[in-house]
């Protein structure tokens, strides 16, 4: 059985699929950006299975978005509307 972590990001990632099958245009450019972070969150992180809760991944992802918005020289607006999917997508995920 997954750990919370991975289970908590495979959740997530069906939600912002979901999300992106309905999105209007203006949308998909923000969801394409943030699915694919997903898989390397959990390629990277580095924690242990037993001790890890599904909130964790959510700190780490976001972490992880803010270095690579800072990598990518990702414009305020993309940013603003990243962050207002993410709470969408967190508040649409059990």
């Amino acid at each position: 059985m997954p750990d919370p972590f991975s289970r908590r990001a495979e959740s997530i990632k069906k939600t912002l699929l979901a999300m992106e099958s309905e999105a209007p245009d203006e949308d998909l450019f923000a969801l394409g950006y943030m699915i694919p972070q997903i898989e390397l969150v959990q390629e990277m992180a580095q924690y242990d299975p037993e001790t890890v809760t599904a909130e964790d991944f959510d700190a780490t992802y976001r972490q992880w978005l803010e270095s690579t918005f800072m990598e990518d020289a990702m414009e305020s607006d993309d940013r603003q509307r990243i962050e207002q999917l993410w709470h969408s997508a967190t508040s649409r995920t059990n």
